[in-house]
């Protein structure tokens, strides 16, 4: 079967194309499985910031890459006022890729980009495996503690004129809503792993096929193993772990909430994915009316290996997300046996047994993650077996033989439909 992929990444090839990485994701983990695998030949195509169309075959892949029209900056600034998309760009290289590669079936990752808009017309047998849910993002995207209106006043200048500010990101994020909603309801296959995005897909288009569908995850995680800290169980600091990328809905403000709660306890929240002088830090803190929190340490992106070392370091892993379909995150979280304690939110739950495999919490009441964390730290023994239940079950769910298997049955069904 020859399958063609698109990404928003080089995935395997990222360093051929120029880009700066923190490791293998779980896109370039699957494309490893896949390209290995003897039934399919895989191709890779995607936007890059090159100058020029660029073709190389490495590892049995072979990468297209397709270079995005060059904006300066007064044009870039404009877009990002207006909300306009630069992810959609026509390219005649498409055409040119799907004629010389001649794919059985084109692979899209994500409908929130623009992928699925170029491919209307240029090709049948598409499937889009779901990632972030657009419409349901922005219905959340501000926190109830701070207003569109407080996150943009909070901001510094020079951000409101570049239209670098979480409302110019709402602003995009709706627009790629509107889009991906028209991308749903014109093709036919899609894949998830979650009750949130099949009902989803249900709710938008009624004569799509789903098929279920999980993902693979960074090959570090499935080798290494989380072991309780001695501090916990000494009764002493609590270490938590957070990763989150710098996005206001992703409830770093629910973080600041929940230490204001649990002030007389010593506890050390270290955040991962962010630095400390990103300006949405500063706008959280002046729109609570915060100051620094010396129990907060940013650690800013930082690579698998690392990564895994610092989580080893912490007694729970914590996803404060007011959306989400399915973190990667958590599920990375399980796989090394940590207690994960996660939003009720999105498609969380259909990762997630409340109570057994880890423990959801609303994320709109701080008091209640506040009184859990405290509850757990108490009843430590509670939150081991939660870990042990849940390593024990992500490894089954992420289990490289068992994707393989359900993406070549998906593959071998679409392609014969």
């Amino acid at each position: 079967m020859k399958i063609l992929w698109f990404s928003t990444s080089p995935s395997n090839a990222a360093e051929e194309f120029g880009y700066d990485h923190l490791g293998c994701g779980w896109i370039a983990s699957l494309e490893t499985i896949i390209s290995q695998s003897q039934q399919f030949e895989l191709g890779i195509c995607f936007f890059y910031e090159g100058d020029k169309y660029k073709k190389i075959i490495k590892n049995n892949t072979t990468y297209y890459g397709i270079p995005l029209p060059k904006l300066n900056s007064i044009s870039r600034i404009i877009h990002r006022h207006l909300g306009k998309l630069n992810d959609e760009y026509d390219s005649p290289y498409f055409e040119k890729v799907i004629a010389e590669f001649k794919p059985d079936l084109i692979h899209v990752f994500g409908t929130e980009n623009g992928y699925g808009k170029i491919l209307i017309n240029k090709f049948d047998k598409v499937v889009f495996h779901l990632q972030g849910l657009m419409e349901p993002i922005t219905n959340v995207f501000y926190p109830a503690t701070i207003t569109k209106h407080q996150s943009l006043l909070n901001d510094n200048f020079g951000n409101i004129v570049r239209g670098l500010t979480p409302f110019h990101t709402y602003k995009s994020f709706i627009s790629r809503a509107t889009r991906e909603k028209k991308i749903i309801r014109h093709f036919k296959y899609f894949s998830g792993r979650t009750t949130c995005d099949r009902n989803y897909i249900r709710l938008l288009n009624e004569n799509a096929t789903y098929f279920h569908c999980e993902e693979f995850l960074r090959p570090i995680f499935f080798n290494a193993q989380w072991e309780p800290a001695n501090a916990m169980l000494d009764e002493k600091k609590i270490k938590i772990a957070t990763t989150i990328n710098p996005n206001i809905y992703k409830g770093l403000d629910l973080i600041y909430r929940v230490l204001s709660l649990l002030d007389n306890k010593d506890i050390e929240w270290n955040i991962f994915g962010m630095h400390e002088n990103n300006p949405l830090n500063s706008i959280i803190k002046k729109s609570l009316e915060l100051e620094r929190n010396e129990k907060i340490i940013f650690h800013g992106p930082v690579r698998a290996e690392a990564l895994v070392e610092q989580l080893k370091q912490c007694d729970f892993f914590i996803h404060p997300s007011y959306i989400d379909n399915s973190p990667n995150s958590v599920c990375e979280a399980m796989l090394l046996g940590m207690p994960v304690l996660a939003s009720s939110v999105g498609g969380v739950n259909s990762l997630i047994k409340h109570n057994e495999t880890g423990f959801l919490f609303n994320p709109y009441d701080a008091y209640e993650l506040a009184g859990l964390i405290l509850d757990l730290s108490i009843d430590y023994n509670k939150a081991l077996d939660a870990g042990k239940k849940a390593r024990a079950t992500a490894h089954k769910r992420h289990d490289a033989k068992s994707i393989e298997e359900s993406i070549s049955n998906m593959y071998k069904a679409i392609i014969q439909s």
